[in-house]
């Protein structure tokens, strides 16, 4: 925390919420992840402002909330972008809410929220939140089989041909829409080609990739893949260096060097094994010259190591040790992964979201499915026996605590508890987590000789059916995952 701040945060818990409860007030919610620079000046600003930290204290019960810690939270309370400055009753329902704001607009803000919750506060008084109402949408009974040539042509419509990419706003990396166009360019889709060779050129040499100290920034904010947000996030630059890996090309070959340099410099832990969630942005770092005095020390890295993200780039590191003839990547894969599962695992309960932290949130969905598709992969180059033994056992935690019972089927992102709070309460089955869990099963099913792997697969996928192609270009994950199953007949 920032010493600027005079704000006295809670964890989110079930303590900050008995507070708030107790006290008759309702709760600020501030989330907001550490590689974002807006989230860090509404710190130093707002919440360093004298009058701001008065009302806060004399008015709410703060909590903060990083989404890279606790994405489940995250997604449930985002209010369109971060930082998110929610606020909540006591029972977590939320009340209004915005994103950035100024000291002068929280002054302005706190006492009215305040006001408007002592007002009304009787009605929600002892009230609770029951499990809210599930917007259910009844899981199909197969994959869209289909849905290959509407994608395909769905990314010919929003491609855009002027700069590459998708769409005339910002740009950024459509990984799976692009690894689906690359296969199937080959396959009866020779435009496709020209999409992912003029999108793939935009990101390699235009504004987001790093062409100082390597590695790729988050998102450009105009068409023409100008005006990065630097902050560079390790999923992200995962991404990125799996598609650089699979084009043939020595140009491609030197971006891919220099994703990896960047990671192996600002990213790994090369100590414990793993790789770091993020570096925040900074737009002056950026402008300035490499050398000059005037660019100054290079922005904070998030020393966190959660399991996802570093399970993507174990992933990317594992394919670049094929591809780069390079065995100390897939050393490094391999510390990545054994940390994060090796030091995390419970029988019983998965692996934890932060390495680490045994005591901190597990059994996220996104966690479990990202680890299971590295230890595949470490198997195969390897031919370790135990990572497939993991992988299944990880799953078969997931199918037991995470399986949409109530729901007809596919996976939930959390296991939820009986002590959950606000929308923690809601069930949600993530989109594209299905997606990779329906790969991931698959693979399963191949190696084990298990059918069964194969249909919950089936199933898994089929619970978003109803919902794929309200993704449009981001429907990626459901198609290669529809090609994989096509792989087992």
């Amino acid at each position: 925390m920032p010493a600027e701040c005079l704000v006295e945060w809670r964890p989110w818990g079930g303590a900050a919420f008995q507070e708030a409860g107790a006290g008759r007030i309702p709760v600020l919610l501030a989330v907001g992840p550490c590689w974002c620079a807006a989230t860090a000046e509404m710190m130093r600003a707002a919440y360093a402002d004298p009058a701001v930290a008065d009302l806060v204290r004399n008015r709410f019960v703060p909590v903060r909330v990083d989404p890279d810690a606790r994405p489940d939270i995250g997604d449930r309370y985002s209010l369109g972008g971060w930082p998110t400055t929610a606020f909540l009753t006591p029972d977590g329902e939320v009340l209004g809410g915005e994103t950035y704001a100024t000291p002068r607009r929280m002054r302005e803000l706190l006492p009215r929220v305040a006001d408007a919750f002592a007002a009304q506060r009787e009605g929600f008084a002892g009230r609770g939140v029951p499990a809210p109402p599930r917007a259910v949408v009844p899981p199909a009974a197969q994959p869209d089989a289909d849905i290959e040539g509407w994608l395909a042509e769905r990314l010919r419509a929003d491609f855009d041909p002027v700069h590459g990419g998708f769409g005339a706003g910002p740009k950024r990396v459509h990984a799976a829409a692009l690894e689906f166009a690359s296969a199937s360019a080959g396959v009866g889709e020779p435009a496709l080609a020209h999409i992912t060779d003029r999108t793939l050129d935009a990101v390699a040499w235009g504004g987001l990739y790093d062409h100082e100290e390597g590695g790729v920034f988050r998102y450009c904010a105009r068409r023409d893949w100008t005006e990065p947000a630097t902050e560079k996030l390790l999923d992200v630059n995962a991404a990125v260096l799996g598609l650089f890996l699979a084009r043939e090309d020595e140009g491609y070959r030197e971006r891919a060097d220099g994703v990896i340099g960047y990671v192996r410099r600002t990213l790994a832990d090369g100590v414990a094994g793993g790789f770091f969630a993020s570096q925040r942005g900074d737009a002056a770092y950026y402008a300035a010259a490499t050398g000059r005095p005037g660019r100054g020390a290079p922005p904070p890295v998030d020393r966190s190591v959660y399991a996802d993200a570093t399970a993507s780039m174990a992933r990317a590191f594992a394919r670049a040790a094929a591809v780069l003839d390079d065995p100390s990547l897939l050393d490094c894969a391999v510390a990545a992964i054994e940390h994060v599962v090796a030091g995390t695992y419970e029988r019983g309960g998965g692996i934890a979201h932060r390495a680490g932290d045994r005591a901190g949130v597990r059994g996220l969905l996104a966690d479990q499915i990202r680890a299971s598709a590295a230890l595949l992969d470490l198997h195969v180059l390897t031919g370790r026996e135990a990572y497939v033994d993991v992988a299944q056992e990880l799953m078969h935690f997931a199918t037991r605590r995470l399986w949409d019972t109530a729901g007809g089927g596919g996976f939930l992102d959390r296991v939820h508890a009986p002590d959950d709070v606000g929308l923690l309460r809601e069930p949600v089955r993530p989109f594209t987590a299905n997606c990779e869990a329906a790969c991931v099963l698959v693979r399963l099913a191949r190696v084990t000789g298990q059918p069964a792997f194969r249909e919950q697969a089936v199933s898994a996928l089929a619970s978003q059916t109803p919902v794929a192609r309200a993704y449009g270009v981001d429907a990626g994950p459901y198609a290669l995952a529809l090609r994989e199953l096509a792989r087992t007949g």
